[in-house]
């Protein structure tokens, strides 16, 4: 090999050094310095902002307590779910509301939809399906809604007062139709009516449960089927008067009152109203524990009535166990005094209650569990 090749390879070879130097050196090292300002440049944005934040904290703060407020005060005007133990309900105090100047003909109940996800927007049909597969961990507010479709019956006077109810709900509603006739010969209205109701499940949201103290049959196939359980000849002891006349004689006494009024006990039981040596009490504005139970000792029968780890008994000396109870409509959301009631009957006697003036939507009288013959009116 000449000199002069051994020059030029030397002088490739340094060509390519320096190519190399940039390839793999300098330009890696500028891409990264690059990089690094762009990065720079966001966190400067970040910290400036941060910093301006924090100029504005305690008004920020105030801010951020005052939208939290506003909005877990709306969310009170939607339930948590749609069950359709709340929508029996529903119609059901629509009858009770309007003393019966309304009557449903049917009233049916499909499905609910998702419809919205607060923070995302409205869903289309495809999105619904999979817009809630989530992260685990993450939890969404999730919109629903469902039409209620009720064919009627009533007076104008009733009619007016349906829609009242609606308007007055404490769950938000809405009529998206409505179609009536009059009959000017009987007076009577008939119509179709649909119904919007809406929901919001998410964090911390819990379903109501609902109260449903309604006749569900006999143990007994053979038996009544109107409400007594257990043994027969329940049926017709007050059937007359519908339990009016136990107001006025009666084993028990009980009287549950909301818990604005002007006694200090949300819960009064009693087996002789003017003696206070047979009172009960519960005064901690919430759902009280009560036992009954009716049983035959020594060829006697007895009612003992057990309640916050106190009991009273008393012997029964007529032919049944009537029992009434005085209740009253729910003055708030904050108003919770009510009695879950457990019912155990042994012996031979029929146990009928009478229930007066009870809240239709959110009653404070609620059977849980009875034995033997029990009926209400």
């Amino acid at each position: 090999m000449t000199d002069g090749q051994k020059k030029f390879l030397i002088i490739l070879l340094g060509i390519a050094v320096v190519v190399a130097a940039i390839v793999f050196v300098i330009k890696p090292a500028n891409d990264s310095i690059k990089s690094l300002q762009v990065q720079k440049t966001e966190k400067q944005a970040v910290l400036d902002d941060l910093i301006e934040k924090e100029k504005h904290k305690d008004e920020l703060i105030a801010e951020t307590t005052e939208f939290n407020e506003k909005f877990d005060a709306e969310l009170q005007n939607y339930p948590a779910d749609l069950n359709q133990e709340t929508a029996v309900m529903f119609a059901k105090s629509v009858e009770v509301q309007t003393d019966d100047g309304v009557l449903h003909d049917s009233f049916s109940m499909p499905a609910e939809s998702d419809y919205y996800i607060l923070g995302t927007g409205t869903l289309s049909e495809e999105q619904a399906e999979y817009a809630y597969e989530q992260e685990e961990g993450e939890e969404q507010y999730k919109c629903q809604v469902v039409s209620y479709g009720d064919e009627f019956k009533g007076t104008y006077e009733g009619l007016k007062d349906y829609l009242k109810y609606v308007l007055d709900y404490k769950f938000r509603m809405n009529i998206s139709t409505l179609d009536m006739t009059y009959n000017t010969d009987t007076e009577e209205l008939s119509g179709k009516v649909t119904l919007n109701a809406y929901s919001i499940s998410g964090p911390d949201r819990t379903p109501e449960k609902v109260t449903v103290d309604l006749p569900t049959g006999t143990d007994n196939l053979f038996y009544p089927g109107d409400g007594s359980l257990g043994k027969p000849g329940a049926v017709g002891g007050y059937d007359a008067d519908n339990g009016a006349s136990i107001a006025t004689k009666n084993t028990l006494i009980m009287l549950l009152n909301d818990s604005e009024s002007d006694l200090s006990s949300g819960v009064i039981i009693a087996s002789d109203a003017n003696s206070d040596d047979t009172y009960l009490t519960a005064s901690s504005n919430e759902v009280a524990k009560l036992t009954i139970t009716v049983s035959e000792q020594d060829g006697k029968n007895y009612v003992e009535y057990s309640m916050g780890g106190s009991s009273k008994k008393v012997e029964v000396l007529s032919k049944d166990v009537a029992i009434y109870v005085k209740s009253s409509a729910r003055t708030s959301d904050d108003d919770k005094n009510g009695v879950d009631v457990t019912i155990n009957n042994t012996t031979d006697l029929p146990v009928y209650f009478k229930v007066d003036g009870d809240d239709s939507s959110s009653p404070r009288f609620n059977i849980s569990s009875r034995t033997g013959t029990v009926k209400v009116y």
